[in-house]
């Protein structure tokens, strides 16, 4: 009893593994492989598989591994492009097959939200302008406001967009 007091156990360290923290992409790409083993669905588990094996290889690959969002479009387009060629070969069977391909891989990227209209654009640079005391955005100005605006909007509206409206819109 004294020797354990006297002499603590050393703590371990916790090991960190590439699961710890999955991106929702790929954990719901796991979870599809699970349910698809379960259901015995051939066909999907094999998508899901080359995939994820997809996703595993380009982690390893050397610089920075590219976004599973990434790998799943080039996954869809890889299979949309195939479709396209059996089709131009009148093999409408393997055409078949990569379209169902691609619909499966297509559930499981994230919803876009609506875009923006070109109103709701010109709204937003307008109340942005009048918050930052700016009647036209010129020079350093007009990168500046397009950076908050952008903050604003995310994906629901182009840059091209918002860039052309910062420089048109001016305040009376």
């Amino acid at each position: 009893m004294l020797r354990s007091l006297a002499f603590p156990r050393p703590l371990v360290a916790r090991r960190s593994y590439a699961t710890d923290a999955l991106h929702p992409v790929t954990a719901a790409l796991r979870a599809a492989l699970k349910q698809s083993m379960l259901a015995r669905t051939t066909a999907r588990t094999g998508v899901i598989k080359s995939v994820l094996a997809d996703l595993q290889n380009a982690s390893h690959s050397a610089g920075s591994a590219p976004s599973p969002l990434k790998t799943l479009q080039l996954a869809i387009s890889r299979r949309t492009d195939a479709a396209q060629t059996f089709r131009t070969a009148n093999r409408t069977d393997l055409a078949d097959q990569y379209d169902d391909e691609a619909r499966m891989l297509a559930e499981f990227m994230p919803k876009k939200p609506p875009a923006m209209t070109k109103d709701q654009v010109d709204a937003l640079v307008r109340e942005t302008l009048e918050s930052n005391g700016i009647k036209k955005a010129t020079g350093k100005d007009v990168g500046r406001i397009i950076s908050l605006v952008r903050e604003h909007t995310g994906d629901r509206a182009e840059a091209k967009d918002v860039a052309e409206a910062v420089r048109r819109i001016e305040l009376p």
